[in-house]
């Protein structure tokens, strides 16, 4: 082979490899970047009986789905408790798509981590449970909004909360509220975000699981509660709240 021709050749063989790298940088999965939230109750109605709407069920049934489906990469945990920001129970946050080596498969790992983060979601759902059972709503909305991103170019966050909602802390009980009118709901709204504080969850999305359930069977009473969430969440904290997995 000429000089010329072995520097043509080494020439094309860089090249090829050059093309080569950049198929393989191209065919990479893009990063995911969301934030995400899980909020799990461990009230008595969590429970897996006939009065309870089972929590650990509906957290395997829905969680990896809600966290592929939104593409949630640091996710954050927060319980329902008695006294929710108060509480003791917690799990670390997780990296749902963290760094790897460029060999790795991707999207293997993300299921992976996806597994763990089911895992940690169980293990805060029975600290709740066994701990310190209650069912303060608004607490665990507000301890989750602690780790909701401010500033930056993407400060959108998804909250997946399993709880039917019933709010009952040793400051307010929601079924012994008048929620039958539009009136004496924003009257139980201004006192009840006066004594617990308004979670920081602004243009958040918030997709609940379980909710209402333990007024299904009661159309009346499910329209003033179904009124009374939507009007603290959408018409006061200014959050988004969706039905895709309720």
């Amino acid at each position: 082979m000429t000089r010329r021709a072995l520097t043509t050749a080494l020439v094309l063989a860089a090249a090829a490899t050059a093309a080569t790298a950049c198929d393989a940088v191209s065919n990479e999965p893009k990063r995911y970047s969301q934030a995400c939230g899980v909020v799990v109750d461990g009230s008595g109605s969590a429970a897996a009986d006939k009065t309870g709407f089972d929590a650990e069920a509906k957290l395997k049934a829905v969680l990896n789905t809600f966290l592929s489906d939104n593409k949630c990469r640091k996710t954050s945990f927060a319980p329902i408790t008695k006294v929710s920001q108060a509480s003791k129970c917690q799990v670390s946050p997780l990296d749902l798509d963290p760094d790897t080596s460029k060999t790795a498969d991707r999207d293997r790992t993300r299921k992976a981590m996806r597994a763990v983060a089911l895992s940690s979601a169980l293990k805060l759902l029975r600290c709740a449970q066994d701990e310190e059972p209650g069912s303060d709503v608004l607490g665990g909305l507000s301890r989750i909004a602690l780790t909701k991103p401010s500033g930056g170019d993407d400060d959108s966050f998804d909250v997946l909360v399993v709880s039917d909602f019933d709010q009952g802390d040793p400051d307010f009980r929601l079924g012994r509220q008048d929620l039958s009118t539009a009136a004496s709901r924003a009257k139980t709204i201004d006192a009840f975000l006066k004594s617990h504080h308004e979670p920081e969850l602004s243009g958040a999305d918030i997709y609940p699981v379980g909710y209402g359930m333990k007024y299904h069977t009661d159309t009346s009473r499910y329209d003033q509660f179904n009124s009374f969430w939507t009007e603290l969440l959408e018409g006061r904290v200014k959050a988004h709240v969706h039905t895709t997995y309720r």
